[in-house]
C-alpha cells in the first residue's frame, strides 16, 4: 500500500508538472501569435519552464513524502523528462541516445533535487 501511494504521489506531481507546462506553452503561443515576438525564444523559454515545472513537482512530491525529499525530486524530474521523451518519439522526432538526450535527463533530475530540497525545506 505505502509503494503504491509513493507511486500515485510521482505520477501526481509529473501530472502537475505537464499541466504547468501546458499552460506556460499556451500562454507562450498567444504571446507568439499576438505580438512581434521572436521565435527564437521558443527553445530557451522551453527550458525554463521544464526546469520550472520540475522543480514545482520535486517540492510538491518531497512534502508529501516527508523524507529523502531531493531523491523523490530526482525521480520525479527524470519521469517528467522520460515521458516527455516518449511523448517526442511519438510526434515524429525520434528517439537518439545522445548528449542532447543526456542533458535532458540532467535537466531533468538536477532540477527535481532543488526542488525536493525545496520541498522538504520550506514545510
Amino acid at each position: 500500500m505505502i509503494k503504491n501511494y509513493k507511486l500515485t504521489l510521482l505520477l501526481k506531481g509529473v501530472f502537475l508538472a505537464f499541466l504547468f507546462s501546458l499552460i506556460c506553452f499556451f500562454i507562450l503561443s498567444i504571446i507568439l501569435s499576438f505580438t512581434s515576438a521572436s521565435e527564437k525564444i521558443i527553445q530557451p523559454t522551453s527550458y525554463i519552464v521544464i526546469i520550472i515545472s520540475v522543480v514545482f513537482a520535486g517540492g510538491y512530491v518531497a512534502q508529501r513524502m516527508e523524507k529523502r525529499g531531493w531523491i523523490h525530486g530526482g525521480i520525479t524530474g527524470l519521469l517528467y523528462i522520460l515521458i516527455l521523451t516518449i511523448i517526442g518519439h511519438f510526434t515524429g522526432s525520434g528517439f537518439v541516445f545522445n548528449k542532447l538526450f543526456i542533458s535532458r535527463i540532467l535537466l531533468g533530475i538536477f532540477p527535481g533535487i532543488i526542488g525536493g530540497i525545496l520541498g522538504i525545506n520550506l514545510k
